[in-house]
């Protein structure tokens, strides 16, 4: 009895001694569950693996690890970075939307990768995603998403209207809106030729920045010191978005996501993930009715506006080394099958958007056969500028532009009312 008891007690020293030697991640995220658990068909079989899946495959690789996910949503995240960091018990990965990265950085949040991470990022990732992710000539991060914009439209709204191809020019698709409005008979638009993803920063934001990208405009000054937007190239671009206003076309209550499913949206100007959102809503129906093409450009040049997403470890991390190991394992390392990596299977399969490593951008097939508009655009893209209290100049923005919307001001108004807050902001930070 004494000696089973022996042996019981030191199995049980053995198994917390191991227990205790593990070493625990903590990843603080804002996906949503599906992005976690995955994909399923109807019998509840997954189709594709969500984020749990790879955590596991690498837990069973390294027993030694444990890997624990807490997501918030999306309106906290910042903030809770920020909150964890500053506990002295971090978490220890973030997925962070780049246009946070200075003020991550400058709040010394954002630990510097190894150099054989930097060099891997420098090397397999579009530049436009390494230069989100880069200040001051040091990478902070592994590229994780990259959405540019096309103009998506219905295909058979555009047939009963006589089009058979999509607008090649801005001045184009402000005609053909403006022919493929209806009216109901209280006067309010019962079909859109044009509509926004109201309500969202980025739907209002980088419609605009695109088409000021196209005329070869730029946000700001080339050291961040000023806002250029209430000049020529600015006040160009906005008008041209009013243009859809003042002919009826569009206004503020038409929204993408509930419209155009409905059949009552005939164009918009949406991100990659806006794709899947059409796939669920059209089943297999899908082709029969939905168009991506390019942005049609104002200037003389093909433009789109993107924004971006990195992995990054907290510098306060206990654990920075092993949360590296198993960042390089997820979105570096290739799978010898698929010449991809295993965050480019969850990017494209799951969230449906590009990853931008250079091989998952070769070889993910849903980047070729759905989202290739997309893909072919990437040359064309710029990302936001990426500045100090980005998110919030970027509100500023969006409330100007909607009240140029609300023909409450000019675009010239608007845009200077917009630069005379942005302005004092930058001089905070840059000089």
């Amino acid at each position: 009895m004494r000696k089973a008891l022996l042996v019981l007690l030191i199995g049980s020293i053995f198994f917390v001694s191991y227990t205790m030697a593990k070493t625990t991640i903590t990843f603080l995220g804002q996906w949503a569950d599906y992005e976690i658990t995955g994909i399923t068909n109807a019998e509840g079989q997954i189709v594709y693996p969500g984020f749990q899946y790879y955590i596991n495959e690498y837990m069973k690789i390294h027993p030694d690890i444990q890997i624990n996910v807490r997501m918030v949503p999306f309106a906290d995240y910042l903030q809770d970075i920020l909150v964890s960091h500053m506990s002295g018990n971090p978490a220890d990965i973030y997925e962070i939307y780049t246009l946070w990265a200075p003020q991550l950085i400058n709040a010394d949040v954002l630990a510097e990768p190894p150099t054989d991470i930097v060099n891997a990022v420098k090397e397999d990732f579009i530049s436009q995603a390494v230069g989100a992710i880069t200040l001051n000539g040091k990478v902070y991060g592994i590229p994780s998403e990259y959405a540019d914009y096309a103009l998506i439209y219905n295909k058979q709204l555009f047939a009963a209207a006589g089009y058979t191809e999509p607008p090649k020019t801005w001045d184009e698709l402000v005609t053909m809106a403006k022919q493929l409005t209806k009216y109901n008979p209280k006067g309010g638009i019962s079909q859109y030729g044009f509509a926004f993803l109201t309500g969202w920063v980025s739907g209002v934001d980088h419609p605009y920045l695109s088409l000021l990208y196209s005329l070869g405009g730029s946000m700001f000054n080339q050291d961040n010191t000023r806002c250029l937007l209430n000049e020529n190239l600015g006040v160009e671009a906005l008008d041209a978005i009013l243009a859809l206003f003042k002919e009826g076309a569009t206004n503020g209550s038409g929204n993408f996501s509930t419209d155009f499913p409905q059949n009552t949206v005939a164009m918009s100007i949406e991100a990659p993930w806006a794709v899947d959102t059409l796939r669920l809503a059209y089943g297999q129906n899908y082709d029969k009715y939905v168009g991506i093409a390019p942005i049609p450009p104002l200037g003389n040049k093909y433009a789109t506006c993107a924004y971006s997403w990195a992995f990054a470890v907290d510098n306060a991390s206990k654990n920075k080394t092993a949360a590296w190991d198993f960042l390089k394992w997820f979105a570096i390392q290739l799978q010898s099958r698929t010449q991809t990596t295993r965050a480019g299977d969850l990017e494209t399969d799951v969230i449906y958007t590009i990853p931008p490593n250079k091989y998952d951008i070769a070889n993910q097939p849903i980047l070729k056969s759905q989202l290739n508009v997309y893909v072919d655009q990437l040359q064309n893209s710029s990302t936001e500028p990426i500045v100090m209290q980005g998110a919030q100049i970027e509100t500023i923005l969006m409330n100007e532009i909607m009240a140029a919307w609300n023909n409450q001001k000019t675009a010239q108004q608007a845009l200077n009312d917009a630069v005379a807050k942005i302005d004092p902001i930058l001089a905070q930070y840059y000089k």
